[in-house]
């Protein structure tokens, strides 16, 4: 038997950040449990690699979602990492941490102790910002490298300048004291490589003696005696291993697989766990529920303009070139993300904040899972922010082998539909602007044929997707929340010794890129379970 103080269960985002703060004191014994295998692809690590590893074999889940009635009954990609740093390893590097009111509106819904002043010093503890120093909005040498790109392709000033001569402002910094405008994106790298949490915060832990890592190692179920977690059911090299925690088991295995693993534990909707054959261990309704997402809708712009990225004939010596920068001073196109920049706007002046980011790809692509194509372009995601609409995680059944069901419910709510469709069009405004008459590019999709309210609605249920932040389905709130999953402490309701920490506690998802929140969620979590041990 093997036993540990603290078993956290995945090695993501947050999992990562926890083994390495809980680990600090050479006197607790910490176990990290990972389903994938070590990152080692170096498509995880070249942050160009981001067009490609998202639809990796293996460093993936492969998860869709279930067909979405609002959007022609088609399944979505829905990637999720699977492997040492989880989504980190996967994701587009993009570092904005949403809009402060965001927080505000958590502790008014009940999370105590998670307002924005409660929030931001474990933004600022994590972060080293190269561009930002010497004030109290950016941290400075914390594990997680969080930069500029040291070289951006021209055509992002296209893009800026169009939104500016449509009296959208400049912004220097999303992270700053006003999140509205367009500007360029900091990103989770540095020296020209991804800047995962398994890099930034998992790496410099693995020596320590009383920190043990378990690859390829996926959490089957919980193990409860009465109304306690005392550890994990693993299955590790073909056989279950039951791993012990003396103190407490964390699950951080993210927004899908965390409500799963409960359920399979019996922790859920009683009756729906009844349906497959679970003894139900403690009723809890809102396991699952409350998933929301970034819905996204992209524009294809095509060009025989080679200063965007793309793959051609007469581009091959710009591609030596930039493989040869790379490797000598890791620059380059290889060194991009490709979304460089972008911006937040509001689509009614009267809103407290913005409820659209774009980000454009100054790089010719083609909708995922199938995002390399043969030519040149530039592209645009417009994602709606606050979306109303909401959906649920559930079981497939009792078997852990199956994948959950994620149905996310994109844009049925009608208004989600009515604010995306009015981004749309002043999205193809920014992109139809002056700045960028010398591209000479044509509108690949949606197409300029597309221009009354019923063709946009038609061309959104036939290509909206998600842009990959899923959050809420542990829901955190206070006790007089019946559908909260766990309490402000992340301490999970009507069991001890377990806790959620991942975005699945989020209770509104915030406005931005969802990394960044992640990483503090656990750098919060990590002091209150610290706390808590000293009690």
């Amino acid at each position: 038997m093997e036993t540990f103080d603290y078993v956290i269960v995945g090695a993501g985002s947050a999992g990562c950040v926890l083994a390495n703060r809980l680990s600090e004191d050479p006197a607790i014994g910490v176990c990290l449990l990972e389903a994938g295998a070590p990152d080692r692809s170096p498509l995880i690590h070249i942050p160009l690699g981001v067009v490609a590893v998202m639809n990796h074999r293996t460093a993936t889940w492969g998860f869709s979602t279930a067909p979405q009635s609002a959007l022609n009954n088609r399944p979505i990609f829905t990637p999720r990492g699977k492997t040492l740093g989880g989504t980190s390893s996967i994701n587009g590097m993009v570092y904005t941490r949403g809009h402060a009111a965001d927080y505000d509106e958590w502790a008014a819904l009940g999370s105590r102790g998670w307002s924005w002043d409660e929030v931001r010093p474990y933004f600022l503890k994590s972060e080293n910002n190269e561009n930002f120093t010497g004030d109290s909005l950016h941290g400075e040498g914390g594990p997680l490298n969080v930069r500029f790109l040291d070289r951006a392709n021209p055509i992002d000033e296209y893009y800026l300048e169009g939104a500016q001569s449509l009296q959208y402002k400049r912004n220097t910094d999303f992270n700053g004291p006003d999140q509205e405008g367009v500007g360029y994106y900091q990103s989770t790298t540095t020296r020209g490589r991804r800047a995962s949490t398994a890099k930034a915060f998992l790496r410099n832990a693995r020596p320590r003696k009383n920190l043990t890592v378990m690859t390829k190692a996926p959490v089957l179920r919980l193990i409860l005696e009465g109304r306690r977690a005392t550890g994990v059911v693993a299955g590790i090299a073909g056989s279950e291993r039951r791993i012990h925690a003396r103190r407490e088991v964390i699950l951080a295995a993210g927004t899908y697989l965390s409500p799963k693993i409960l359920m399979l534990s019996g922790i859920g909707e009683g009756d729906a766990l009844k349906a497959h054959g679970i003894r139900v261990i403690q009723h809890l309704p809102g396991v699952g529920r409350n998933l929301q997402d970034h819905a996204s809708c992209p524009f294809f712009y095509e060009t025989k303009n080679r200063q965007a990225y793309g793959i051609s004939v007469l581009a091959l010596p710009k591609l030596a070139w930039w493989g040869v920068e790379y490797l000598l001073r890791r620059r380059g196109l290889p060194a991009s993300n490709v979304m460089e920049c972008g911006g937040f706007y509001k689509t009614d002046a009267t809103l407290d904040r913005p409820d659209i980011q774009h980000i454009f790809m100054p790089g010719y692509r083609r909708p995922p899972p199938n995002v390399i194509g043969y030519g040149h372009g530039y592209s645009l995601n417009v994602i709606l922010l606050r979306p109303q609409s909401r959906g649920e995680v559930r079981l497939a059944g009792a078997d852990p082998a199956l994948a959950p069901i994620i149905d996310p419910h994109l844009l049925e709510d009608a208004a989600d539909l009515s604010v995306l469709r009015k981004a749309m069009k002043e999205g193809r405004r920014i992109l139809n602007s002056l700045s960028f008459a010398g591209m000479n590019a044509n509108e690949a999709m949606p197409g300029p044929a597309v221009q009354s309210d019923d063709q946009w609605t038609d061309y959104m249920r036939d290509n909206a997707a998600t842009i990959f932040h899923p959050v809420g389905t542990c829901k955190m709130g206070a006790k007089t929340d019946e559908t909260a999953v766990v309490d402000p402490r992340l301490k999970l309701r009507g069991l001890d010794g377990l806790r959620v920490v991942d975005a699945s506690i989020m209770p509104r998802i915030t406005g931005g890129n969802t990394n960044a929140p992640t990483i503090m969620i656990a750098e919060k979590a990590a002091d209150l379970i610290k706390e808590d041990a000293r009690v």
